[in-house]
């Protein structure tokens, strides 16, 4: 299990960003738990001598030593459990505790791989360079699998009204509600997740140009209307144009795509930004950029459709 925790690589660049003050603690728990690199055992054992016995203490010091004893139980909900307990970050503690119903479902190592993670910490900082706080009261995201990236945007755009996910995937709906609870269950659905095909989407126009799509959530039979001042799509290279192409004229979009055709996933993929901008058609795009992660080239775009 120890080589299969990928999703550690994710945290690490997470960390790094945002120049975290316990960076070299998180590398040490890394080193020991993923290399069982001797040296930083001996310090993390020493750390939980100084924190004290307590009922996970146990559990801690057999993670520690997990790569050169006979342990099978390590799972990516203890490890993050333990990490958690080491590392003071509120991002990181959402996604420990939504890992206890969610792990055994969840794809933790493709959502928070090093590429997924960088490429959401790179949107945040072009919205952070483009986007007026004020300005963006209702987001939706397109193809939002476990809407992780609402924490950020929670974060950053402190008066959002309501942020929707809109997914294939049906198990998505509910780890994103999950994922997201504080506003989801705590803050009449500020958050909600929806199992819908984004390119199957029935836009609709009220007085004064105003377009929203109803969506229905069907455990509680009320629909909802999505009026979204911005659309966030990270996924297209996994559908085609339509989704695109149904936006109304006018909306502020961000996208991003990537040149990774290796994955047969990725059924829309691209070579490069020039090849990005002519398939999505803006009326005035705001920004253009590309970002090199491990194994492939993200390209980005933000504009008025």
């Amino acid at each position: 299990m120890n080589d299969n925790i990928h999703w550690i690589n994710g945290f690490e660049e997470y960390f790094t960003y945002i120049q975290h003050p316990q960076l070299d603690s998180f590398q040490d728990i890394k080193k020991a738990i993923v290399h069982g690199n001797i040296y930083k055992i001996r310090d993390l054992v020493k750390r939980e001598i100084h924190r004290g016995h307590n009922e996970l203490t146990d559990e801690f010091l057999q993670l520690i030593f997990s790569k050169h004893i006979e342990y099978d139980h390590t799972t990516h909900r203890k490890v993050l459990r333990y990490i958690s307990h080491c590392i003071d970050d509120q991002f990181l503690r959402q996604v420990s505790a939504w890992s206890i119903s969610s792990s055994k479902s969840a794809n933790l190592n493709d959502h928070f791989s090093r590429g997924q993670i960088m490429s959401k910490l790179w949107l945040m900082n072009i919205i952070d360079e483009h986007i007026e706080i004020d300005s963006i009261q209702n987001i939706v995201l397109y193809g939002g699998w476990y809407a992780t990236i609402a924490y950020f945007l929670f974060e950053r755009f402190t008066n959002i009204e309501k942020l929707y996910s809109l997914d294939l995937d049906p198990d998505a709906r509910w780890i994103s509600d999950k994922f997201n609870y504080p506003q989801c269950y705590d803050q009449s659905w500020k958050f909600k997740a929806f199992e819908s095909d984004v390119c199957n989407l029935q836009w609709k126009k009220r007085a004064k140009n105003t377009w929203y799509i109803e969506q229905l959530v069907a455990e509680n039979d009320v629909v909802c209307d999505i009026r979204p001042d911005l659309i966030i799509n990270t996924s297209c290279e996994h559908m085609d144009d339509t989704w695109f192409e149904q936006i109304p004229s006018g909306k502020l979009v961000c996208l991003q795509t990537n040149n990774y055709f290796e994955n047969t996933q990725h059924i829309n993929c691209v070579n490069n930004t020039a090849e990005a901008e002519e398939k999505y058609q803006f009326s005035q795009l705001i920004y253009s950029g590309s970002l090199d992660t491990p194994e492939y080239e993200r390209y980005m775009l933000l504009g008025i459709k």
